[in-house]
């Protein structure tokens, strides 16, 4: 009776390991394969930071642990969450209007950072994404021109659309950008 009870435990147990890590390997698949354009030194305020940041299908992705050290911000993780805290400082004016509360995430940059800010948007997130867009376009028209399969064309419509949405965020920080580059000038 204990032997059996032992084989049913450990079969269990066996199952419980076998699926929690199947269910990690998807969360990690959605980096595996990606393309990486580049790999980018990491500025904040002036400071380099010793880990590099890589722009990955589109995406710029940054070491958030220096990030935050160099911010002077908490970082805690816990489980599969990352918490970055910081003590941001409100300024008030003489109306006694808060400026904390700027819908412009770009407004508290100096002219240089912004300008190095417009540079990257610009030409590593902007221009791979119009280009990687370009391309899956392409593929799409010839697809539907030699009647391939359905599935295909529409998981390539999907990819159009991501591009598309990248696309978009990024013309709108540009603008962001922009808009507090003037209100510099």
């Amino acid at each position: 009776m204990k032997k059996s009870a032992y084989v049913i435990g450990g079969i269990l147990i066996g199952f419980v390991v076998a699926t929690s890590t199947s269910a990690f390997a998807d969360t990690v698949k959605s980096l595996i394969g990606k393309k990486v354009t580049g790999e980018y030194t990491v500025t904040v305020n002036g400071q380099k930071l010793t880990d590099k940041g890589a722009i990955i299908d589109g995406r710029a992705n940054v070491p958030v642990r220096g990030i935050s050290e160099a911010l002077g911000a908490d970082i805690k993780v816990s489980g599969k969450t990352i918490t970055v805290t910081t003590e941001k400082e409100v300024v008030t004016s003489d109306e006694g209007s808060s400026t904390a509360n700027n819908s412009n995430k770009y407004s508290n940059r100096s002219k240089s950072d912004l300008e190095e800010i417009l540079t990257v948007l610009r030409e590593n997130i902007l221009a791979p994404n119009i280009a990687g867009r370009a391309e899956i376009a392409a593929e799409v028209e010839r697809l539907i021109s030699e009647n391939a399969d359905s599935q295909i064309i529409k998981s390539r419509k999907d990819q159009l659309a991501e591009y598309d949405a990248r696309i978009s965020q990024t013309n709108a920080d540009i603008a962001e950008a922009e808009a507090a580059l003037a209100a510099i000038k």
